[in-house]
């Protein structure tokens, strides 16, 4: 299993961070690892432009900026290489679903909790 270089986790829920920093440094998945509660605060950081990301596991609903908006302005990013992005969400309406289906730059659209099983899928990408 391939060891990313930076994964940023974008979700509000302290506990949810947490526990998600707990199952991917359980499964040494990474050599860093950033933390945003709301989509703002995350685009803020990519802007600088300073490190790369390899994989954002982004939430929907969120105060400030929520999963949404924050595609739509990371889409207008001028950057060639864009980070993998995952939505790990509570949301089970089939209509986000399929709206994040129809966006190019989500790779997968997941339900919390993430897990060991979940977290191997989503590292395949990378291989």
């Amino acid at each position: 299993m391939r060891k990313l270089e930076r994964i940023m986790l974008v979700d509000d829920d302290v506990f949810t961070n947490f526990y998600n920093e707990v199952v991917l440094k359980r499964m040494n998945a990474y050599e860093n690892i950033i933390v945003f509660q709301n989509g703002k605060e995350a685009l803020d950081y990519l802007k600088t432009d300073k490190e790369k990301v390899d994989l954002i596991l982004l939430d929907i609903n969120m105060p400030i900026m929520n999963g949404w908006q924050f595609l739509e302005h990371y889409g207008e990013f001028d950057k060639n290489e864009k980070a993998t992005i995952v939505m790990l969400t509570s949301s089970v309406n089939i209509d986000d679903k399929k709206k994040a289906e129809g966006i190019k730059l989500v790779t997968r659209f997941t339900n919390k909790p993430l897990n060991t099983d979940t977290m191997k899928e989503i590292l395949a990408i990378f291989e």
